[in-house]
């Protein structure tokens, strides 16, 4: 293949796929920014190692695959940072720091504003193993397989997550759901 053509195919699939990307990107980092640069991150990875994608194996699980294991990588990197950082600061400055941090939940959740503030706040409570899956299954509507794939993680592990992360999130809105006269008190 050429290599206009396979600039041209890669650029292609990228513009299939940005938006998703930029949604995975935005459930992982909760912020617009770290999510962009995310996204540039994975992009110039997975444009550097083009020659080692498979022909005829799924493109956009590829890309995925590659975003998660960027976002794990500098997650480790930050924890480090942060750790070493810790042990030179005393612990009320600690907790200070941690009031002023704020995100926008609007952001991690595609088509929030379908959402109640209740929900989109017991979303974010729900452990990030299992909102990710939560996200992807139930407001994204992809299959076990589709999650299965894009995450690398065995089908059982999906439903698993899904059956725990659903659990979570149904203990969370417990008090909202009854206020509402879905379940009785």
């Amino acid at each position: 293949m050429s290599t206009l053509n396979h600039n041209s195919t890669f650029e292609t699939e990228i513009m299939k796929n940005r938006s998703a990307l930029m949604n995975h990107a935005l459930r992982l980092t909760r912020h617009q920014r770290d999510a962009e640069d995310l996204l540039q991150d994975t992009l110039m990875k997975a444009y550097r190692n083009l020659d080692k994608f498979e022909e005829g194996t799924n493109f956009k699980a590829w890309l995925f695959r590659i975003m998660t294991n960027e976002y794990i990588n500098q997650y480790r990197h930050t924890q480090r940072e942060r750790s070493s950082v810790d042990r030179s600061e005393s612990v009320s400055e600690n907790i200070a720091d941690a009031r002023d941090i704020s995100y926008d939940e609007s952001l991690y959740v595609e088509n929030s504003e379908d959402f109640g503030d209740e929900v989109s706040h017991a979303i974010h409570l729900v452990p990030d193993d299992f909102r990710t899956i939560v996200v992807m299954a139930d407001i994204q509507d992809q299959s076990y397989r589709e999650i299965s794939e894009k995450l690398e993680i065995p089908i059982g592990t999906v439903m698993s997550r899904l059956f725990r992360g659903r659990q979570i999130l149904r203990k969370k809105l417990q008090d909202y759901a009854r206020s509402l006269g879905i379940i009785r008190a």
